[in-house]
């Protein structure tokens, strides 16, 4: 009997969506769709490495620690397939960290958007910058719109924001008054916005919302 109990653990896990398993363990490595690059999580060091797979050869390391210098690990990790891009947020403090692998990356300018904008500061030319989101507080479990412009990620506490990638920063809340799991969630392409079909605690009731402006819709 336990030998069966065990075999029908590991099949039920086989089953679990990358998504959902990114809210409890991260995975440790995320491969581009293309298969040339993987990003690895190096917890041990508190870094990441990003792969060139084809020649097996690190082609950028970076620390994790945020501008105080504070260490973190990895809560999630995901890939934005529209934008061709790694999502990495943290347990420890509250950003989300955009890794490009694009042929062709745009730099990336650390601070505020006029700064970026204007062109204004250093910017890192380099593969695989990151372009880092300050979040108001710590999300996990993140779903992306069609366009993979903006991220929806929630807190354990039914708190549900929506951040904008390009401008870096949150365009909606809402609050529940129970958790809610974007992760597991769908979504669904009008072609003028994406809809998240908003899965909660509650597997009977799924919220819509317009994933672009964050308004409630009615079914």
């Amino acid at each position: 009997m336990p030998r069966r109990i065990q075999a029908l653990s590991v099949f039920l896990l086989n089953l679990l969506p990358v998504a959902l398993l990114a809210q409890t363990t991260a995975p440790q490595t995320m491969m581009s769709e293309d298969g040339k690059y993987a990003l690895k999580i190096d917890a041990q060091h508190h870094r990441l490495q990003a792969i060139d797979l084809p020649t097996n050869t690190i082609v950028r390391e970076l620390n994790l620690h945020n501008k105080e210098g504070k260490l973190a690990t990895v809560s999630a990790l995901y890939r934005n397939t529209q934008r061709q891009s790694f999502i990495v947020v943290f347990k420890e403090f509250a950003e989300l960290w955009e890794l490009s692998y694009k042929p062709k990356s745009e730099p990336v300018y650390q601070g505020w958007v006029h700064d970026y904008q204007m062109g204004e500061g250093i910017a890192d030319t380099r593969a695989f910058a990151a372009r880092k989101t300050p979040l108001e507080l710590s999300l996990d479990c993140f779903i992306f719109d069609a366009t993979g412009n903006y991220a929806a990620g929630a807190d354990p506490h039914g708190k549900l924001q929506i951040i904008n990638l390009d401008i870096r920063r949150k365009i909606a809340e809402l609050q529940f008054s129970h958790p809610v799991f974007p992760c597991e969630s769908s979504t669904e392409n009008t072609g003028s916005t994406t809809v998240l079909h908003l899965k909660t605690r509650d597997d009977n009731q799924i919220i819509l919302i317009d994933m672009k402006t964050g308004k409630r819709l009615t079914p």
